[in-house]
Formats: structure tokens, sequence, C-alpha cells
């Protein structure tokens, strides 16, 4: 059964300069806020000898946002497996955020991302995603995916959707579901009570 699911496209036709004016006003200033601040980004691309502990310093971020967003928890292991890239910032050699992209059918997607609360006012996820665009622009493709968009959002997501929508446009598109999954989909979206025990059965899972 076909249910319909959304995510944010990044265009990476024109020229980095092109893409970098397109972007909103709190999009660019987070890029520049960031950098103001000495953040700094370490990229670890498949196969580098750093990238298994690099990893490792990263999960406990990863796991701590996926907890607070009542997101279900990946492996260290699939994490690692799948990644082809992964960023990592720093504020003063401290890992503070970090963020992770997947190339499936020729397309970057982001696909992992976290961040320390204490650290968020130095604003490391704008760098992030523009280290992400940057990457994926060098690299020949001609778009990036940020990782999904959530259609009738809860009001921790919204903040999300609102984030991605700095960067780029929102593309519907349909996907293919077992029919109970599709059903029970589509019931969370429509009913916001639903939603809240959808939310509070997977933090009982956790």
């Amino acid at each position: 059964m076909r249910d319909t699911n959304a995510t944010v496209i990044v265009d990476l036709k024109p020229s980095i300069e092109e893409i970098y004016n397109g972007l909103q006003k709190d999009a660019r200033w987070g890029i520049n806020k960031a950098e103001r601040e000495g953040l700094v980004i370490e990229k670890i691309e498949e196969n580098s000898k750093r990238g298994s502990e690099a990893w490792e310093e990263f999960y406990p971020i990863y796991v701590e946002t996926m907890k607070n967003a009542g997101i279900n928890l990946e492996t260290l292991e699939h994490l690692k497996k799948y990644a082809d890239v992964l960023f990592l910032c720093k504020k003063e050699n401290k890992i503070i955020a970090g963020a992770s992209l997947d190339v499936v059918d020729n397309v970057p997607k982001l696909s992992r991302n976290g961040s320390l609360k204490e650290y968020q006012t130095f604003q490391p996820n704008n760098l992030l995603y523009w280290y992400c665009i940057r990457w994926s622009k060098d690299k020949g493709y001609d778009k990036l995916d940020l990782g999904g968009w959530q259609i009738n959002p809860d009001k921790s997501s919204e903040g999300v959707n609102k984030f991605k929508e700095r960067w780029g446009k929102v593309v519907y598109y349909e996907k293919e579901y077992p029919v109970l999954k599709a059903l029970g989909r589509k019931l969370i979206r429509r009913f916001k009570f639903l939603r809240l025990l959808n939310h509070r059965f997977k933090a009982v899972r956790r």
C-alpha cells in the first residue's frame, strides 16, 4: 500500500555562490555565527583511518539527540556500515555535533544528525548542513536529500521542519509499505491523540 512521504531537496546544479545566496537569511546567519564562534568541521570519509574512533566519539551525542526527539536508535555498527561521510563539528577541539551522509541511487542523503543542547547557540547544525552541501557539490551530485520532512508534525518535529526549509525545497513522494503500516501512518498523521500515543510507545520502548 502506498503512502505519502516528504523530504527537503537542495538543488546543487547552481554554483556554490548561487546556492549560498539562495539560502534563507537564517541559514546564512547561522553559518556565519558558527564560523565567528570558532567552530570547525572535521571530515571523516569512508575507510578513513580515524573512522571507527570518530564514530565512537559521536555516537553518544547521536543517542542523546534521538532520545530527546523520540526517534528509534540505530546501532553504532549500522551507522558505520552505511555512512559515506561523517562530519564532526568541534568547539575548541571538543565534538559538539555531527552529521553523516549516505549515498543511495546517486543521491547523498543526510541520515544522522546530532548535537549537544548546551552548544546549540553556537549554531553547529547550520555549519554541518553547509558542509554537507559543499561536499555533495564538490563530488558532482545534482541534489542533496536532507532526510525527511514531517507531514502534520508534532511540536518537536515542527521545529526540525522549519530548520530544513531554510536550505531547500519540500518535495512529496509516494512509497510502498505493508498495508497495516501504511494505514497506521495515515491514522497517526490524521489524529493528534494517536501521534501522542505513538510518541509515548516509542519512549517506553527506549
